[in-house]
């Protein structure tokens, strides 16, 4: 890089990308930026998706989001695999404990990922990123339930509960919008009570909103209302009334998700973690009376009634890890 002579550098602790080697690097002028190397083919596969996505994200987009996203600076071929080189971004990954209680922080995340769904989708269709109908995401979920029943690790139990859900035909009555796609805690950075930025892109693309709330089922039901309140005003429209359900439903599948990551990987000590969460799962649903994926959703939520959704709710779902 011409005129960046690098004087320190340090391990990229924010990282999100699985199998990848990263650094921060500073230059005796404090520039600051982050170097990310794949070990993996499908790492590397990851970051050249992250490498579009960013370039996807134009500086007039950018310009509207309440929070910084990382630029592409630059990226280099090394052997077989890319190097890519991103602007850094600070901030400290958000944990549900940070959010317990913070409301002004639940506020500014709704807020942040309500700008997100906002972004014209002709932005990203025009960058070529993938576009996913809501008959698209219907049938994806299909094929992963489909999938983890043919492993036979998949409990009858939750295979029922998920069927039951992807054959509920109001569940799936959405506007798919621009998503991040690969939204976890990790990649929420936050600086005080705010968002400081949003990294881990690799996955933007057009798709279920849905898919980038599923992490919040985790959290505690009044931050969630929060998080949902400020949402909605930042999309400036109603909320679907079956947003969190459907969150609901992918935060489940994700584990099954896991499964198959470790049979395609041919890693034990996945597979197994997957089994026992699974397992976990089994036991967590059996209580969950109301059945939060499938009971039917009213036209609109105001307030008060995504409140009482929420409590419907069980309040912790085990995550999975990656995003397609």
């Amino acid at each position: 890089m011409a005129g960046f002579n690098p004087t320190s550098s340090r391990n990229y602790l924010c990282e999100i990308h699985d199998d990848v080697d990263a650094a921060v690097i500073v230059d005796e002028n404090n520039n600051v930026v982050v170097v990310e190397v794949p070990r993996t083919v499908a790492a590397n596969e990851e970051l050249r998706a992250e490498a579009r996505s960013l370039e996807a994200l134009t500086a007039g987009v950018r310009a509207f989001l309440p929070f910084s996203v990382p630029e592409k600076i630059q990226q280099a071929q090394l052997g077989e695999v890319l190097a890519l080189i991103t602007s850094y971004v600070p901030g400290i990954p958000l944990t549900t404990a940070m959010l317990r209680g913070q409301f002004a922080l639940a506020a500014h995340i709704g807020a942040a990922m309500g700008a997100i769904h906002d972004i014209p989708a002709s932005v990203i269709a025009d960058a070529s990123r993938p576009t996913r109908s809501a008959l698209d995401a219907r049938f994806h979920v299909r094929d992963v339930v489909a999938r983890a029943r043919a492993t036979n690790m998949l409990p009858a139990p939750l295979a029922l509960r998920w069927e039951k859900a992807i054959d509920n035909d109001a569940l799936w009555e959405f506007e798919p919008t621009v998503v991040h796609g690969s939204l976890t805690l990790d990649a929420l950075l936050v600086r005080g009570d705010g968002v400081a930025g949003i990294i881990g892109w690799h996955a933007l693309r057009i798709d279920d909103p849905a898919r980038d709330l599923n992490w919040l089922v985790n959290a505690g039901a009044p931050e969630r209302d929060e998080v949902l309140r400020h949402y909605s005003t930042a999309r400036r429209s109603r909320l679907d009334p079956s947003l969190m359900q459907r969150a609901n439903l992918y935060n489940e599948i994700d584990v099954a998700r896991w499964l198959l990551h470790g049979i395609e990987r041919k890693n034990r000590a996945i597979v197994d973690d997957a089994v026992d969460m699974l397992d976990h799962l089994v036991g967590l649903v059996a209580n969950d009376a109301g059945d939060a994926l499938t009971d039917t959703a009213t036209p609109v939520l105001n307030v008060s009634q995504v409140r009482e959704l929420l409590e419907e709710i069980p309040g912790y779902r085990p995550t999975g890890t990656s995003s397609e």
